[in-house]
């Protein structure tokens, strides 16, 4: 398998979608999709005795919101940009909500005490991204904040479109989809410890294991 590092470690050849549609998460179909993801992030919180949820391209934040329903001692912070986060200042309360462009952004307004009672959570948001770099650098800013660990989810390509299938991704606003191999190559591309990567449900219809599900930690943090 020929990698492209400039092509953020997708095959060479891949053809990613630019520009994207913008993602507007209105989404009524009554699936919840990447269901598995947030409790992975409560665990690893109440793992290391966090009590923050900071979600990175949370949408409407609606599995957010929801968590802390269930979890009413659970501090969130959502970050978004546009129409996703106007929609949640104006509709959600009870959380903070943060404008932030994950393509540029690389801090954001947090003092250290506030990160370091967090974990991050970054689900199905890098492939929609023209370029994820930024996005990973934020998180690894979290990291060496303070932040616990970040859950990471985004489609796997081989258990979808097929590993054969160089895009454009069939979703409009994806830009590109990785495979778990290239994935891993890009993941490890930044300084940080892979704790877990394997497979979950893409959503809680049956649509099977084709969701990539990361676990990074910084280097010197014990094994999640």
């Amino acid at each position: 398998m020929d990698l492209d590092p400039d092509l953020h470690f997708l095959t060479c050849g891949y053809l990613q979608r630019v520009p994207p549609e913008y993602f507007a998460d209105a989404d009524d179909s009554g699936i919840t999709w990447q269901p598995d993801v947030y409790p992975a992030a409560l665990a690893l919180a109440r793992k290391h005795d966090r009590t923050m949820i900071i979600d990175l391209g949370c949408g409407r934040a609606g599995k957010l919101a929801a968590l802390r329903e269930q979890n009413p001692s659970l501090d969130i912070i959502g970050v978004d940009f546009g129409p996703n986060i106007d929609w949640c200042r104006e509709h959600l309360r009870g959380g903070r909500w943060l404008d932030a462009d994950l393509e540029s952004a690389t801090t954001l307004p947090l003092v250290p005490e506030v990160i370091a009672r967090s974990v991050v959570v970054c689900s199905d948001v890098l492939e929609h991204l023209i370029d994820p770099r930024p996005a990973m650098r934020l998180i690894c800013w979290l990291l060496d904040h303070g932040a616990a660990g970040a859950v990471l989810s985004t489609p796997a390509r081989d258990k979808r479109a097929g590993a054969d299938h160089l895009g454009p991704p069939f979703n409009p606003s994806h830009v590109r989809e990785w495979t778990q191999g290239e994935f891993r190559a890009f993941v490890a591309s930044f300084p940080v410890a892979v704790e877990r990567f394997d497979l979950t449900r893409s959503d809680d219809g049956g649509g099977g294991l084709t969701t990539q599900l990361v676990v990074v930690m910084r280097p010197d943090e014990e094994r999640w």
